[in-house]
């Protein structure tokens, strides 16, 4: 693919983003390390389970027009002003209604006053978010560059001011536990950062978020088009982040708060090594999207080709980080996060099974996309995460967080692979993963 015209674009693009992940991934990892043990597994687990159940709104904040946006202003570069504008007032609204969820759902649980305090706090973050529509903007320019210099700023902030705290606990100027709510503001910062950093981007390519506008027309246009994408993003959050809250809703009936919160802090140590290893499919789907999107109006053997290698490189990817992942994966464990942890190494090595569907699935977005199948989209999350909770209903009492990684391989299996047996432009696509799948090493250019 990287022989085809733009590709030395696509290239630079991919190498900025790729260096962006890589700091990213070793300064996240290194905080994340500090963090854990600095809180221990019961105060790390009331954190993540805070985080999770925010996460299960997190898909408002987006509204599922991100993709839509970057598709539309590859097509329509001339009307950037109104698709930006229409798209920040839309994740507006739904962050807006983010917030007012998750803080109802945490009292009507029942949540102790700190727990909601934490869900409040991080669900607030949300509210600065629309202002990442310019990272859309940038993507669909394949202009990575700025993009990166403003999410590393973010996270050396990020990073920093967890320290601080680190810091404080170390000093004894806060308990561990009094440090939690300062954890939950990071999201706040981290937030302030990102849409200070974007608007400073934007000015100095020659933009102004003050020349955007709204209109009926439009925001009509994203939402009859995002609607699908919006319910099937819900539906992937909470299939990612369900497993934190039920392991802890299930298991404090019977172990008691403090063992059911340990469970998370084991279980989300090697949830954030899995996804900090996650970012390489996520930069390649990102760069490659609007060559795909260019090619399809091409020709279907163009577009076809480009989807195909695009799975190629996915399964790649998936053994180069997969494979040694599952077989050093305790030790790993015991190194950076200490022997309180250890009990993550099995999970960690369960986790590197599970980036062979998320790989997948995240390749599958570039189809999803480009051939306008929202409802379909909808219909196999909705399918997943009812195959998920299900399963994770059944195992947790027994298998704890082993069961919670099960029910989450055997619903993405469901949804990403299996349901495209269902129609015939799906089982297109299911014989392109297939392909890319057996002949991974092998590219080659559409005729």
């Amino acid at each position: 693919m990287i022989r085809t015209e733009g590709s030395r674009k696509v290239l630079r693009n991919v190498s900025w983003l790729f260096v962006e992940r890589l700091v990213r991934l070793a300064v996240v990892l290194l905080t994340g390390i500090y963090v854990a043990r600095g809180l221990g597994e019961e105060l790390f687990g009331h954190l993540n389970y805070a985080t999770g159940f925010v996460g299960l709104f997190f898909a408002l904040g987006a509204m599922g027009i991100d993709e839509i946006l970057v598709r539309d202003l590859v097509k329509h570069p001339e009307r950037r002003a109104e698709l930006l504008g229409t798209g920040a007032l839309i994740k507006l609204a739904g962050a807006a209604l983010l917030v007012l969820l998750a803080t109802l759902g945490s009292l009507l649980k029942g949540m102790d006053a700190l727990t909601v305090s934490l869900v409040v706090v991080i669900a607030s973050a949300e509210l600065l978010r629309p202002f990442g529509v310019i990272e859309q903007w940038f993507m669909s320019q394949v202009k990575a560059g700025p993009v990166v210099r403003v999410q590393m700023a973010q996270v050396l902030v990020s990073s920093g001011v967890k320290f601080a705290l680190l810091g404080l606990i170390h000093a004894g100027v806060l308990t561990a536990r009094e440090a939690l709510i300062g954890f939950a503001w990071v999201y706040v910062i981290e937030s302030v950062v990102l849409t200070l950093g974007y608007l400073l981007a934007l000015q100095r390519w020659g933009g102004s978020w003050r020349t955007w506008r709204a209109s009926r027309s439009m925001a009509r246009h994203l939402l009859r088009e995002s609607w699908p994408m919006l319910i099937y993003g819900m539906a992937l959050f909470v299939q990612a982040r369900i497993d934190q809250v039920m392991i802890k809703d299930m298991l404090a009936a019977r172990e008691g708060e403090a063992a059911a919160y340990a469970e998370v802090g084991q279980y989300s140590v090697a949830l954030r090594m899995i996804e900090a290893l996650g970012f390489l499919p996520v930069i390649v789907q990102a760069s490659l999207a609007p060559a795909i999107t260019r090619a399809k109006g091409v020709s279907h053997a163009m577009y076809t080709d480009r989807l195909l290698n695009q799975y190629r490189l996915m399964f790649l990817l998936f053994l180069v980080t997969a494979v040694p992942l599952y077989f050093l994966a305790r030790p790993i464990i015991v190194l950076l996060f200490g022997a309180e942890y250890e009990p993550a190494g099995v999970l960690l090595s369960l986790f590197a099974i599970r980036l062979f569907f998320t790989n997948m699935g995240t390749g599958k977005r570039s189809f999803i996309t480009n051939e306008s199948l929202f409802r379909y989209s909808l219909f196999t999350a909705a399918v997943g995460v009812l195959v998920n909770v299900g399963i994770n209903w059944l195992l947790i009492p027994d298998l704890r967080s082993i069961g919670a990684i099960w029910a989450t391989i055997i619903s993405f299996l469901v949804s990403i692979f299996l349901l495209d047996l269902l129609f015939p432009r799906t089982r297109e696509n299911l014989r392109l993963m297939v392909t890319g799948i057996l002949t991974f090493w092998r590219f080659h250019r559409a005729a």
